[in-house]
């Protein structure tokens, strides 16, 4: 599932390839993806003869500004969405939103699972805050990141993943940070101190920027300092080579090398 490293690699991507590029048109091969009611005839309206001025993220959203004073797009990428900048116009199989510049070439929303979602919203703040998102993960400073875990109950894997606590983290970056850190993921956030809150914040740091570096993939971060090349490798623990163990939290898969992350008492 894409996570804030994978929504800074394509926003990145739009600033570099999408911008002042006036559009011809629109196509959208399935409705489903346009959010919120969007009907297919009215964001072709709003975006024909546009042009994308700027982008913006939060979280695991991307933003991307249509016109000087106008609206933006929101993208959301689901469980399987990204985006490409298509020049020759070969279309992705499942490119089910397609903005079409002038000159040649496209933007192409892919989503092949149909969970991602096209909106068309006012401001990114205004998006944020109707959707009760918490900070972002990698913007935010320690104070900033502590203070949504104040009074909080339940698991800290399950805190992490929580957008309105912290935007950006999924399931992969979060069972990372917690193994830099030695936390376990079933550990709950009242039997963490605020110095394992705060080492838990520089972690998430170094996975992310150490995520980003590597264009969003996992298996590229380097295998003697990280858990995710082994996740899907040997599934041993790069520290100590004891194999890695993985049980079920807030619903979602975790990974933890018991050597290193105790099981809470």
């Amino acid at each position: 599932m894409p996570e804030l490293p994978d929504a800074v690699v394509y926003r990145r991507r739009l600033a570099d390839a999408a911008l002042s590029r006036p559009i011809a048109d629109t196509t959208v091969v399935d409705p489903l993806i346009l959010g919120d009611g969007l009907e297919p005839h009215r964001f072709d309206k709003v975006l024909r003869g546009r042009t994308l001025t700027d982008t913006h993220r939060h979280g695991k959203h991307v933003f991307v500004r249509y016109g000087e004073e106008t609206g933006w797009l929101a993208l959301h990428f689901g469980m399987t969405g990204r985006v490409e900048i298509v020049e020759d116009g070969t279309m992705p199989e499942y490119a089910y939103v397609q903005i079409h510049f002038e000159e040649g070439g496209a933007l192409a929303f892919e989503c092949p699972r149909k969970f991602a979602r096209v909106r068309l919203i006012d401001t990114p703040e205004s998006f944020v805050g109707a959707k009760d998102l918490g900070p972002d993960a990698c913007r935010a400073d320690v104070e900033t990141f502590l203070a949504p875990f104040e009074n909080r109950r339940g698991t800290i894997k399950g805190r992490l993943l929580d957008q309105s606590v912290v935007a950006g983290l999924g399931n992969i970056y979060a069972d990372e940070a917690l193994y830099q850190e030695g936390i376990h993921p079933r550990t709950t956030v009242p039997a963490l101190s605020e110095a394992d809150l705060r080492g838990l914040y520089e972690a998430i740091q170094t996975v992310l920027d150490a995520a980003v570096a590597v264009d969003a993939d996992p298996e590229a971060l380097d295998p003697d300092r990280f858990m995710l090349p082994h996740r899907y490798g040997d599934e041993h623990c790069p520290k100590t080579g004891v194999p890695l163990e993985t049980e079920t939290v807030s619903g979602r898969t975790a990974y933890y090398s018991p050597a290193r992350q105790p099981r809470p008492e």
